[in-house]
Protein backbone atom coordinates (compact mmCIF):
# COMPACT_ATOMS: atom_id res chain seq x y z
CA UNK A 1 0.00 0.00 0.00
CA UNK A 2 3.02 2.27 0.84
CA UNK A 3 4.58 1.39 -2.50
CA UNK A 4 1.48 2.24 -4.19
CA UNK A 5 1.08 6.17 -2.52
CA UNK A 6 4.66 6.44 -3.09
CA UNK A 7 4.12 5.69 -6.93
CA UNK A 8 0.67 7.79 -6.76
CA UNK A 9 2.76 10.62 -5.75
CA UNK A 10 5.71 10.40 -8.23
CA UNK A 11 2.77 10.04 -11.13
CA UNK A 12 1.36 13.62 -9.76
CA UNK A 13 4.06 15.22 -9.82
CA UNK A 14 5.38 13.76 -13.49
CA UNK A 15 1.93 14.86 -14.06
CA UNK A 16 2.92 18.52 -13.13
CA UNK A 17 5.75 18.46 -14.68
CA UNK A 18 4.82 17.31 -17.90
CA UNK A 19 1.69 20.39 -18.00
CA UNK A 20 4.45 23.35 -17.10
CA UNK A 21 7.18 21.69 -19.94
CA UNK A 22 3.70 21.69 -22.29
CA UNK A 23 2.68 25.62 -21.11
CA UNK A 24 6.19 26.63 -21.29
CA UNK A 25 6.47 25.14 -25.13
CA UNK A 26 3.01 26.34 -25.96
CA UNK A 27 4.22 29.94 -24.56
CA UNK A 28 7.29 29.69 -26.52
CA UNK A 29 5.93 28.88 -29.94
CA UNK A 30 3.56 31.78 -30.03
CA UNK A 31 6.20 33.57 -29.55
CA UNK A 32 8.34 33.15 -32.01
CA UNK A 33 5.22 33.84 -34.25
CA UNK A 34 4.65 36.96 -32.79
CA UNK A 35 8.56 37.29 -33.46
CA UNK A 36 8.41 36.13 -36.71
CA UNK A 37 5.42 38.88 -37.61
CA UNK A 38 7.65 41.75 -36.19
CA UNK A 39 11.03 41.06 -37.99
CA UNK A 40 8.97 40.38 -41.83
CA UNK A 41 6.96 43.58 -40.91
CA UNK A 42 9.69 45.67 -39.88
CA UNK A 43 11.73 44.63 -42.91
CA UNK A 44 9.16 44.96 -45.93
CA UNK A 45 8.40 48.11 -47.71
CA UNK A 46 5.37 47.26 -49.34
CA UNK A 47 2.60 47.11 -46.20
CA UNK A 48 -1.18 46.60 -46.65
CA UNK A 49 -2.99 50.30 -45.22
CA UNK A 50 -6.36 49.43 -45.27
CA UNK A 51 -8.70 45.76 -43.62
CA UNK A 52 -8.35 43.95 -40.60
CA UNK A 53 -4.26 43.76 -41.41
CA UNK A 54 -3.35 46.64 -41.81
CA UNK A 55 0.16 47.38 -41.19
CA UNK A 56 0.79 43.71 -42.90
CA UNK A 57 3.31 43.11 -45.37
CA UNK A 58 2.19 42.12 -48.85
CA UNK A 59 4.02 39.04 -48.60
CA UNK A 60 2.17 38.18 -45.43
CA UNK A 61 -1.05 36.23 -44.70
CA UNK A 62 -2.91 35.42 -41.57
CA UNK A 63 -5.91 33.27 -41.82
CA UNK A 64 -8.00 31.35 -39.25
CA UNK A 65 -10.53 28.19 -39.56
CA UNK A 66 -12.97 26.91 -36.79
CA UNK A 67 -15.18 23.91 -37.15
CA UNK A 68 -17.68 22.10 -35.05
CA UNK A 69 -20.12 19.10 -34.78
CA UNK A 70 -22.33 17.15 -32.55
CA UNK A 71 -21.79 13.40 -34.49
CA UNK A 72 -24.32 10.46 -33.73
CA UNK A 73 -23.78 6.56 -34.02
CA UNK A 74 -25.01 3.06 -33.24
CA UNK A 75 -21.80 1.41 -31.89
CA UNK A 76 -20.79 1.65 -28.62
CA UNK A 77 -18.01 -0.51 -28.44
CA UNK A 78 -15.60 2.26 -27.55
CA UNK A 79 -15.42 5.40 -25.96
CA UNK A 80 -14.58 7.51 -28.91
CA UNK A 81 -16.14 6.57 -32.78
CA UNK A 82 -13.99 3.80 -34.88
CA UNK A 83 -12.73 4.92 -37.73
CA UNK A 84 -13.63 8.83 -37.01
CA UNK A 85 -10.27 10.89 -37.86
CA UNK A 86 -12.33 13.58 -37.70
CA UNK A 87 -15.50 13.92 -35.12
CA UNK A 88 -13.90 11.47 -32.79
CA UNK A 89 -17.08 12.04 -30.48
CA UNK A 90 -20.46 10.97 -30.16
CA UNK A 91 -23.84 12.55 -28.57
CA UNK A 92 -21.53 15.44 -27.98
CA UNK A 93 -21.15 18.99 -29.10
CA UNK A 94 -17.30 19.32 -29.70
CA UNK A 95 -14.55 21.67 -31.65
CA UNK A 96 -12.83 19.61 -34.40
CA UNK A 97 -10.56 21.71 -35.79
CA UNK A 98 -9.18 25.41 -34.76
CA UNK A 99 -6.31 26.71 -36.33
CA UNK A 100 -4.20 30.30 -36.98
CA UNK A 101 -2.20 30.10 -39.95
CA UNK A 102 0.79 32.53 -40.71
CA UNK A 103 2.02 32.36 -44.23
CA UNK A 104 4.99 34.22 -45.72
CA UNK A 105 5.10 34.14 -49.30
CA UNK A 106 7.71 36.24 -52.07
CA UNK A 107 10.12 35.41 -55.12
CA UNK A 108 12.63 33.90 -53.30
CA UNK A 109 11.35 32.90 -49.86
CA UNK A 110 7.98 31.24 -48.36
CA UNK A 111 7.33 29.39 -45.15
CA UNK A 112 4.21 28.16 -43.30
CA UNK A 113 2.90 28.06 -39.69
CA UNK A 114 0.04 26.99 -39.13
CA UNK A 115 -1.27 26.32 -35.11
CA UNK A 116 -4.22 24.26 -34.29
CA UNK A 117 -6.33 22.89 -31.35
CA UNK A 118 -9.34 20.55 -31.09
CA UNK A 119 -10.19 16.95 -31.38
CA UNK A 120 -8.51 16.35 -34.45
CA UNK A 121 -5.06 17.30 -33.48
CA UNK A 122 -5.78 15.84 -30.15
CA UNK A 123 -6.37 12.16 -31.24
CA UNK A 124 -4.57 12.33 -34.41
CA UNK A 125 -1.26 14.04 -33.70
CA UNK A 126 1.89 12.18 -31.43
CA UNK A 127 1.15 11.40 -28.17
CA UNK A 128 3.12 11.23 -24.93
CA UNK A 129 5.89 11.84 -25.39
CA UNK A 130 6.02 14.38 -27.83
CA UNK A 131 1.91 15.22 -27.29
CA UNK A 132 3.13 19.11 -27.78
CA UNK A 133 3.47 18.56 -31.69
CA UNK A 134 -0.05 18.09 -31.39
CA UNK A 135 -0.54 22.30 -31.51
CA UNK A 136 1.98 22.10 -34.63
CA UNK A 137 -0.16 21.51 -38.02
CA UNK A 138 2.62 22.92 -40.23
CA UNK A 139 5.97 24.77 -39.50
CA UNK A 140 8.52 24.92 -42.71
CA UNK A 141 10.61 27.38 -44.81
CA UNK A 142 11.25 26.82 -48.80
CA UNK A 143 13.45 28.61 -51.00
CA UNK A 144 13.46 29.19 -54.59
CA UNK A 145 16.88 27.84 -56.38
CA UNK A 146 14.94 28.60 -59.81
CA UNK A 147 11.83 29.59 -61.77
CA UNK A 148 8.69 27.24 -61.14
CA UNK A 149 10.75 25.01 -58.37
CA UNK A 150 10.84 25.48 -54.45
CA UNK A 151 12.73 23.33 -51.73
CA UNK A 152 10.85 23.26 -48.42
CA UNK A 153 11.82 21.87 -44.89
CA UNK A 154 9.83 21.08 -42.04
CA UNK A 155 6.51 19.86 -40.40
CA UNK A 156 3.64 19.69 -43.74
CA UNK A 157 0.50 17.98 -44.14
CA UNK A 158 0.46 14.63 -46.36
CA UNK A 159 0.44 14.39 -50.02
CA UNK A 160 -1.33 11.06 -49.98
CA UNK A 161 -5.33 11.24 -50.68
CA UNK A 162 -8.39 12.74 -52.02
CA UNK A 163 -9.22 13.25 -48.71
CA UNK A 164 -7.82 16.12 -46.28
CA UNK A 165 -7.71 16.84 -42.65
CA UNK A 166 -9.48 20.41 -43.00
CA UNK A 167 -13.31 19.41 -43.62
CA UNK A 168 -14.19 22.67 -45.15
CA UNK A 169 -11.77 21.33 -48.20
CA UNK A 170 -13.66 17.82 -48.55
CA UNK A 171 -17.05 16.80 -49.08
CA UNK A 172 -17.93 15.40 -46.23
CA UNK A 173 -16.84 15.85 -42.35
CA UNK A 174 -16.44 11.86 -42.62
CA UNK A 175 -13.43 10.55 -44.15
CA UNK A 176 -13.15 7.64 -45.87
CA UNK A 177 -11.99 4.32 -44.52
CA UNK A 178 -9.00 4.16 -47.14
CA UNK A 179 -8.69 7.89 -45.87
CA UNK A 180 -8.62 6.64 -42.43
CA UNK A 181 -5.66 4.76 -42.72
CA UNK A 182 -3.82 7.29 -44.84
CA UNK A 183 -0.90 9.21 -43.23
CA UNK A 184 -1.83 12.72 -42.14
CA UNK A 185 1.12 14.66 -41.62
CA UNK A 186 5.09 14.25 -42.55
CA UNK A 187 8.34 15.69 -41.93
CA UNK A 188 11.49 16.14 -43.98
CA UNK A 189 12.44 18.01 -47.28
CA UNK A 190 10.90 18.48 -50.47
CA UNK A 191 11.71 19.81 -53.75
CA UNK A 192 8.61 20.62 -55.83
CA UNK A 193 8.07 22.04 -59.46
CA UNK A 194 4.98 23.41 -61.39
CA UNK A 195 4.91 23.54 -64.98
CA UNK A 196 2.12 24.54 -66.95
CA UNK A 197 0.27 21.14 -66.88
CA UNK A 198 2.76 19.18 -64.84
CA UNK A 199 3.55 19.17 -61.50
CA UNK A 200 6.19 17.11 -59.68
CA UNK A 201 7.46 16.30 -55.96
CA UNK A 202 10.03 14.32 -54.63
CA UNK A 203 10.54 14.06 -50.95
CA UNK A 204 12.81 12.50 -48.37
CA UNK A 205 10.95 11.74 -45.31
CA UNK A 206 11.13 10.95 -41.32
CA UNK A 207 8.78 8.39 -42.57
CA UNK A 208 4.83 7.36 -42.84
CA UNK A 209 2.64 9.69 -40.54
CA UNK A 210 5.68 10.04 -38.36
CA UNK A 211 7.04 13.51 -37.31
CA UNK A 212 9.52 12.76 -34.90
CA UNK A 213 11.84 9.48 -36.02
CA UNK A 214 10.48 6.46 -34.88
CA UNK A 215 13.95 4.36 -36.65
CA UNK A 216 16.92 5.16 -38.35
CA UNK A 217 15.56 5.05 -41.59
CA UNK A 218 14.42 7.36 -43.91
CA UNK A 219 11.37 7.02 -46.19
CA UNK A 220 10.84 8.37 -49.46
CA UNK A 221 8.10 10.44 -51.16
CA UNK A 222 6.83 11.02 -54.65
CA UNK A 223 4.27 13.05 -56.36
CA UNK A 224 3.44 13.48 -60.21
CA UNK A 225 0.61 15.07 -61.39
CA UNK A 226 -0.67 16.33 -64.59
CA UNK A 227 -3.51 18.92 -64.92
CA UNK A 228 -4.52 19.76 -68.77
CA UNK A 229 -7.28 21.93 -68.02
CA UNK A 230 -9.74 23.32 -65.32
CA UNK A 231 -11.92 20.19 -65.99
CA UNK A 232 -9.68 17.13 -65.37
CA UNK A 233 -6.59 16.73 -62.72
CA UNK A 234 -4.76 13.19 -61.91
CA UNK A 235 -2.23 12.78 -59.33
CA UNK A 236 0.17 9.59 -58.24
CA UNK A 237 1.20 10.09 -54.85
CA UNK A 238 3.71 7.25 -53.53
CA UNK A 239 5.60 6.60 -49.90
CA UNK A 240 8.37 3.96 -49.59
CA UNK A 241 10.26 3.09 -46.73
CA UNK A 242 10.64 0.95 -43.50
CA UNK A 243 8.14 1.87 -41.31
CA UNK A 244 8.63 -0.12 -38.39
CA UNK A 245 9.65 1.39 -35.40
CA UNK A 246 13.47 0.55 -33.35
CA UNK A 247 13.48 -2.67 -32.22
CA UNK A 248 10.89 -4.46 -34.54
CA UNK A 249 12.01 -6.19 -37.70
CA UNK A 250 11.84 -4.15 -40.63
CA UNK A 251 9.69 -4.14 -43.48
CA UNK A 252 9.58 -2.36 -46.52
CA UNK A 253 6.16 -0.37 -47.42
CA UNK A 254 5.78 1.06 -50.71
CA UNK A 255 2.36 2.93 -50.22
CA UNK A 256 0.73 4.18 -53.73
CA UNK A 257 -2.12 6.55 -54.29
CA UNK A 258 -3.72 7.90 -57.24
CA UNK A 259 -6.14 10.50 -57.47
CA UNK A 260 -8.49 11.59 -59.96
CA UNK A 261 -10.47 15.11 -59.91
CA UNK A 262 -13.24 15.44 -62.76
CA UNK A 263 -15.36 18.49 -63.42
CA UNK A 264 -17.68 17.46 -66.06
CA UNK A 265 -20.51 20.39 -65.77
CA UNK A 266 -20.47 23.80 -64.14
CA UNK A 267 -22.37 21.98 -60.72
CA UNK A 268 -20.87 19.15 -60.61
CA UNK A 269 -17.18 18.29 -58.83
CA UNK A 270 -16.36 14.51 -58.77
CA UNK A 271 -13.30 12.69 -57.03
CA UNK A 272 -11.98 9.40 -57.17
CA UNK A 273 -9.19 7.76 -55.29
CA UNK A 274 -7.86 4.48 -54.64
CA UNK A 275 -4.71 2.98 -52.68
CA UNK A 276 -2.29 -0.09 -53.35
CA UNK A 277 0.38 -0.93 -50.49
CA UNK A 278 2.37 -3.55 -50.43
CA UNK A 279 4.66 -4.21 -47.40
CA UNK A 280 7.14 -7.54 -47.32
CA UNK A 281 6.87 -10.18 -44.64
CA UNK A 282 3.80 -9.41 -43.84
CA UNK A 283 1.11 -11.75 -45.89
CA UNK A 284 -1.03 -13.06 -43.26
CA UNK A 285 -0.62 -16.51 -43.84
CA UNK A 286 2.93 -16.62 -44.78
CA UNK A 287 5.27 -14.37 -42.46
CA UNK A 288 8.07 -14.51 -45.25
CA UNK A 289 5.72 -12.82 -48.15
CA UNK A 290 4.64 -10.02 -49.21
CA UNK A 291 1.37 -8.66 -48.19
CA UNK A 292 -1.07 -6.10 -49.48
CA UNK A 293 -4.01 -3.61 -48.80
CA UNK A 294 -6.21 -2.23 -51.41
CA UNK A 295 -8.94 0.68 -51.08
CA UNK A 296 -10.80 3.24 -52.85
CA UNK A 297 -13.57 5.86 -53.08
CA UNK A 298 -16.14 7.75 -55.59
CA UNK A 299 -17.38 11.00 -54.31
CA UNK A 300 -19.54 13.58 -55.57
CA UNK A 301 -20.87 17.75 -55.11
CA UNK A 302 -23.72 18.77 -56.96
CA UNK A 303 -24.58 22.16 -56.45
CA UNK A 304 -28.21 22.39 -56.66
CA UNK A 305 -28.67 26.00 -55.97
CA UNK A 306 -26.50 29.04 -55.37
CA UNK A 307 -26.37 27.86 -51.48
CA UNK A 308 -27.20 24.21 -51.39
CA UNK A 309 -24.64 21.40 -52.35
CA UNK A 310 -25.66 17.52 -52.27
CA UNK A 311 -22.92 14.93 -51.79
CA UNK A 312 -22.17 11.36 -52.34
CA UNK A 313 -19.94 8.60 -51.74
CA UNK A 314 -19.47 5.15 -52.19
CA UNK A 315 -15.91 3.37 -50.37
CA UNK A 316 -14.27 -0.32 -50.33
CA UNK A 317 -12.07 -0.86 -47.99
CA UNK A 318 -9.90 -4.55 -48.30
CA UNK A 319 -6.83 -5.16 -45.81
CA UNK A 320 -7.05 -9.02 -46.15
CA UNK A 321 -3.33 -9.37 -44.91
CA UNK A 322 -4.15 -6.92 -41.62
CA UNK A 323 -1.07 -4.39 -42.95
CA UNK A 324 -3.59 -1.53 -41.19
CA UNK A 325 -6.26 -3.55 -39.24
CA UNK A 326 -5.73 -6.15 -36.76
CA UNK A 327 -6.26 -9.80 -37.85
CA UNK A 328 -9.46 -11.30 -37.30
CA UNK A 329 -10.86 -14.71 -37.30
CA UNK A 330 -13.48 -15.91 -39.79
CA UNK A 331 -15.93 -18.92 -40.37
CA UNK A 332 -13.48 -20.67 -41.77
CA UNK A 333 -10.70 -20.79 -39.69
CA UNK A 334 -8.85 -18.77 -40.85
CA UNK A 335 -7.45 -14.47 -40.07
CA UNK A 336 -8.35 -11.97 -42.06
CA UNK A 337 -7.42 -7.97 -41.98
CA UNK A 338 -10.88 -5.54 -42.12
CA UNK A 339 -12.61 -5.64 -44.95
CA UNK A 340 -15.69 -3.13 -45.51
CA UNK A 341 -17.60 -1.16 -47.74
CA UNK A 342 -19.56 1.72 -47.30
CA UNK A 343 -22.05 4.34 -48.36
CA UNK A 344 -22.08 8.35 -47.08
CA UNK A 345 -24.87 11.15 -48.29
CA UNK A 346 -25.25 14.32 -47.27
CA UNK A 347 -25.90 17.89 -47.87
CA UNK A 348 -24.82 21.19 -47.13
CA UNK A 349 -25.49 25.08 -47.10
CA UNK A 350 -23.25 27.52 -47.64
CA UNK A 351 -24.35 31.04 -46.72
CA UNK A 352 -21.35 32.46 -47.73
CA UNK A 353 -18.16 31.49 -49.49
CA UNK A 354 -16.07 31.08 -46.16
CA UNK A 355 -18.37 29.47 -43.89
CA UNK A 356 -20.99 26.14 -44.31
CA UNK A 357 -23.08 23.82 -42.95
CA UNK A 358 -23.11 20.18 -43.30
CA UNK A 359 -25.35 17.66 -42.79
CA UNK A 360 -24.36 13.82 -43.78
CA UNK A 361 -25.56 10.25 -43.02
CA UNK A 362 -23.29 7.37 -43.55
CA UNK A 363 -23.80 3.34 -43.46
CA UNK A 364 -21.00 1.36 -43.11
CA UNK A 365 -20.84 -3.13 -43.60
CA UNK A 366 -17.89 -5.42 -42.56
CA UNK A 367 -17.72 -8.77 -43.90
CA UNK A 368 -20.28 -11.19 -42.73
CA UNK A 369 -17.53 -12.69 -39.94
CA UNK A 370 -15.94 -9.46 -38.89
CA UNK A 371 -18.62 -8.74 -36.07
CA UNK A 372 -16.81 -5.47 -34.97
CA UNK A 373 -19.75 -3.40 -33.97
CA UNK A 374 -21.90 -2.79 -31.08
CA UNK A 375 -23.87 -6.08 -30.00
CA UNK A 376 -21.47 -8.05 -32.02
CA UNK A 377 -23.02 -6.33 -35.16
CA UNK A 378 -20.97 -6.04 -38.65
CA UNK A 379 -23.12 -2.64 -39.67
CA UNK A 380 -22.60 0.76 -38.30
CA UNK A 381 -24.63 3.81 -39.05
CA UNK A 382 -23.83 7.34 -38.22
CA UNK A 383 -24.92 10.66 -38.42
CA UNK A 384 -22.89 14.13 -38.41
CA UNK A 385 -24.20 17.94 -38.14
CA UNK A 386 -21.09 20.26 -38.61
CA UNK A 387 -20.27 23.83 -39.57
CA UNK A 388 -17.09 25.77 -40.16
CA UNK A 389 -15.86 29.14 -41.33
CA UNK A 390 -12.54 30.12 -42.60
CA UNK A 391 -11.21 33.84 -41.75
Amino acid sequence: MVKGLFLEDNNTKSTNNLKKTMKYRINYLFLLIILIVAVISASSQEKKETGLFAGFPEELTLTGYVDAYIAYDNDKVTPLRQFSVIAPYRDEFRINLAMLALRYSSKHIRSNIAIQFGDVPKYNWPQQPNEYMQYIQEANIGVSPGKNSWVDAGYFLTHIGGEGIIPKYNFFTSIALGTYFEPIYQSGIRYSYTGKKFYTSLMLLNGYNVLADNNKNKSFGLQLGYKPNDKFDVTFNNITGNEMPTGVEGRTRIYNNLVLKFFPAKKLDVIVSGDFCLQDKSKIDDAAAMGSMFSAFASMKYRASKNVSLMLRGELFQDKDAIFTTPLLMSDSTFSGLKAFGITAGMEYTPTTNSYFRLEGRYISTDADQKIFYEAKNTRAEVILSGGIEF
